[in-house]
């Protein structure tokens, strides 16, 4: 029996985090952050819940990483440390983005490259044997896993494409996958984001004409900027402008680093001269400058974000030109359209997806690059991940589509489990306990739902606080209960509703004095009471706290 969980709920994009359990065994796949939802306020990541491991973690025999993308290596920092001291497995590129971010939160770990060019390479870890397939993503080389079981082979498809001319890399070896779909696969684990959209996704390598078109009419500075992992898009900007005849600067801590590496590793290939500092920019027209910019999604203090705002060094000029070669981040549309908005204010040019659809391309296989894998691996039993439900239930019409029967192509939904038993039928189980991790400015898992919902309140309808000073001896009033309104109403345009609220508070004051309750259930008399009648004289409902003082 092998058990499938995801530990970040099953119908979610990011946060990547899957565990395979047998009766003695765990093998963990991917360790990938998520991100905050416009009314999670406050909040910098999501990372995976592993609760369900902490009462299982003599079984755990190592961690396998698919690829580099934040989404599927982002929470190892926080991760590892509750976890037992196990290896970790990937590529050569996904270990040295993995190792920069442990060593920058002092977190050792064990890492160990997997040789994927070697078909007959295995990790043999407790019930399980992995191999791994290189395949094409947006990100050097990103791995299938194929996972051999007491149970039966199970084939991990993360992220991919069939990408036939990538910029980085070689194509899927779709030869030796069609072999592992010979052998017998009773489970493909397959990408599904992109399962609505008809056709193959474009290739990667399509980017290198669309800069050269974009670079061709730029008189000024040309900025590129897209996610700061996405070497292979970097590589090809970079070409193009050195073939036009300008120099590139690197604009952004991220940027700067994995360029950097890129380079170190041998990723990237171009001569130290072809780099210019930031600080060397005057020395250069700006008809013979690229700048390679972090920020793509508009996050708050990053460079691009800096420039635009006039925080950075480097000011946007009128005959700049800035090629967003990136998509939206469901969330980040508003902070991206106001980015262009002032970037157009200051006279620069702008080419975004909205106006030049071919501006970017996508790292996920369409419609009938998923197809192509099913055809390849013809696997008994479907489980669409790395997808919203909606993307699941288009995955499950493409299986269909091709032969499969409905059934057969499973769709657990949040934290429901998968078993697939020694009679090879798979079948989904009840939900396990898992929530969602909250990392931001106060640690790990220190925000809960209550404290969320607290902040929303706040940000939409404001605070009132009442205060009140009691006689300790007597319970009478002292003077009027001081109100403290912020973010509710305007105090000098609302006196008569604050007045109210006074007489409300000594009313029930009085009607306490009588029944000689304590301070606890007076406090929650004042503030349920208030709120209600905030709600029914302006229609809104402010959190209200009271605060009573004996002296």
């Amino acid at each position: 029996m092998v058990k499938i969980i995801s530990l970040s709920g099953f119908g979610k994009v990011t946060t990547n985090m899957f565990v395979y359990e047998t009766e003695k065994d765990i093998l963990l796949v991917d360790c990938g952050v998520g991100f905050p939802t416009e009314e999670m306020l406050g909040v910098d990541l999501l990372i995976p819940d592993i609760d369900y491991l902490m009462d299982k973690k003599d079984k755990i025999r190592g961690l396998v990483l698919t690829h580099a993308h934040d989404d599927h290596i982002g929470a190892l920092p926080y991760i590892l440390p509750r976890l037992p001291s196990i290896p970790i497995y990937g590529s050569r590129w996904a270990l040295a983005v993995a190792g920069e971010k442990l060593r920058e939160s002092s977190v050792g770990a064990k890492l160990i490259e997997i040789n994927f060019q070697n078909p007959g390479n295995k990790i043999y870890l407790g019930d399980f044997k992995i191999s791994a397939v290189e395949v094409t993503h947006s990100i050097p080389e990103t791995l299938h896993l194929v996972i051999e079981t007491p149970v039966g082979v199970i084939y991990h498809a993360a992220d991919f494409k069939m990408d036939l001319t990538p910029v980085m890399g070689r194509p899927t070896d779709q030869k030796r996958v069609a072999e592992i779909g010979k052998r017998g696969v009773l489970c493909l684990l397959s990408d599904c984001l992109r399962a609505e959209r008809p056709g193959f996704t474009p290739s990667e390598k399509n980017l290198g004409e669309v800069f050269e078109r974009e670079i061709t009419d730029c008189k000024g500075r040309f900025l590129v900027t897209t996610m700061s992992s996405n070497i292979s898009r970097f590589k090809q900007a970079i070409e193009v402008s050195v073939k036009h005849g300008r120099k590139i600067v690197l604009v952004g801590r991220s940027v700067e680093k994995n360029i950097e590496m890129a380079l170190k590793l041998g990723y990237l290939n171009f001569p130290k001269d072809v780099f210019l500092g930031i600080k060397q920019i005057d020395q250069v027209p700006p008809s013979k400058i690229t700048l390679l910019v972090a920020g793509s999604q508009a996050q708050a203090g990053s460079a691009l974000e800096r420039i635009v705002s006039g925080d950075h060094e480097i000011k946007i000029a009128p005959d700049d030109k800035i090629v967003f070669s990136t998509d939206y981040i469901p969330g980040n549309e508003l902070a991206i359209n106001e980015l262009i908005d002032n970037i157009l204010r200051a006279g620069a040019e702008v080419s975004y997806v909205n106006i030049n659809s071919d501006i970017h391309v996508s790292g996920h296989g369409a419609a009938s690059d998923l197809k192509k894998l099913i055809e390849l691996v013809k696997p008994k039993y479907f489980l669409p991940i790395g997808g919203n439900y909606r993307h699941m239930i288009a995955y499950q019409k493409l299986a269909v589509g091709l032969g499969y029967k409905k059934e057969n192509v499973l769709l657990p939904d949040g934290n429901q489990m998968i078993e697939l038993d020694d009679s090879k039928t798979a079948k989904i189980l009840p939900e396990v306990r898992l929530g969602t991790v909250i990392i931001d400015a106060l640690g790990v898992g220190d925000v809960g739902n209550v404290v969320l919902r607290d902040r929303q309140v706040l940000s939409q309808e404001g605070m009132v606080v009442a205060v009140i000073l009691l006689n300790r001896s007597t319970g009478e009033i002292i003077n009027d209960p001081e109100i403290i309104s912020r973010g509710f109403v305007y105090v000098k345009d609302s006196e008569e509703l604050l007045n109210q609220a006074r007489r409300q508070i000594r009313l029930i004051l009085k009607n306490a004095q009588n029944r000689r309750v304590g301070l606890r259930i007076l406090r929650e008399d004042i503030q349920a009471s208030l709120e209600k009648m905030f709600l029914t004289k302006t229609g809104r409902r402010p959190m209200v706290l009271s605060q009573i003082i004996e002296v």
